[in-house]
């Protein structure tokens, strides 16, 4: 059951069930009636994924709410995405190509949401569990943009020492691998595992995000711990385009990854 007074979220969550059942609407038929899926509709009203100002519109509409859910998205969003998060959380979706490198964790749009958890659960100092599930709520969300007809490309190098690091337990990571191979058939993403026979790379496993978009310049996203730099400058962001380059020459072909990962998953 979720307490209304929990956080933002919990009281939007509640907020479009109690609307919801006072029109008369199953969770299926809400579904509908906004083009969501009925699992979307369940995922928002438990606070499993954060509502975007779209579908806070269109709640309005539908369930006669005066603008209670546009007023609220705002709040939900800055309350549930960390400051230094939010320009990646915002700007991810306007892209027409991420690129992204990891070294110690399977990247973010990628994982699984029993990995997410686990990942968030290692955080020191330790999260609360409504932080944690927050955390993930937030993956969860940002992940949609891949299934969007105008999402964009990504394109994902991972060192092979990130997929052999157990995250949660084997099973877990088991099935963490199985998801990397049925994103591996997306047809917008490509997904490159750098060999540990690769030796050093040139990027020293310092992970980053390049992100391209139709009517603005590159922009480079670097996390540290507790908070993050984005790198605007041109010559800068293409150094580590360069970087990216090399790190996917490093890699192996994405059939022969893909042959990798599901070795791991065994």
């Amino acid at each position: 059951m979720i307490d209304p007074a929990a956080s933002p979220l919990a009281f939007f969550a509640s907020e479009m069930a109690r609307l919801r059942t006072a029109a008369g609407l199953s969770q299926p038929a809400l579904a509908r009636r906004l083009n969501y899926s009925a699992s979307q509709v369940t995922k928002i009203e438990t606070c499993q994924r954060i509502p975007k100002p779209d579908l806070a519109q269109k709640l309005d509409e539908i369930l006669g709410a005066d603008g209670l859910f546009s007023r609220l998205q705002p709040l939900v969003e800055r309350s549930s995405v960390l400051p230094w998060f939010r320009d990646l959380f915002d700007v991810e979706g306007t892209a027409t190509q991420v690129q992204t490198y990891e070294s110690y964790l399977v990247p973010g749009l990628l994982q699984t949401e029993a990995y997410a958890m686990a990942a968030a659960q290692a955080v020191r100092p330790v999260l609360s569990a409504e932080e944690a599930e927050q955390a993930v709520a937030i993956k969860m969300t940002r992940q949609e943009i891949l299934d969007r007809d105008d999402g964009p490309r990504l394109w994902a190098v991972l060192d092979e020492s990130a997929l052999n690091r157990e995250v949660g337990s084997p099973g877990v990571l088991r099935e963490q691998c199985k998801h990397l191979l049925k994103m591996h058939q997306h047809p917008r993403v490509v997904i490159q595992v750098v060999p540990n026979t690769a030796g050093l790379c040139c990027a020293f496993g310092k992970a980053f995000v390049l992100l391209s978009f139709k009517d603005r310049d590159d922009l480079a996203y670097v996390e540290e711990i507790g908070a993050a730099r984005y790198i605007r400058d041109r010559d800068e962001v293409g150094w580590y385009s360069l970087v990216f380059d090399h790190l996917r020459a490093s890699a192996l072909a994405d059939d022969k990854s893909a042959a990798l990962i599901g070795a791991i998953a065994k």
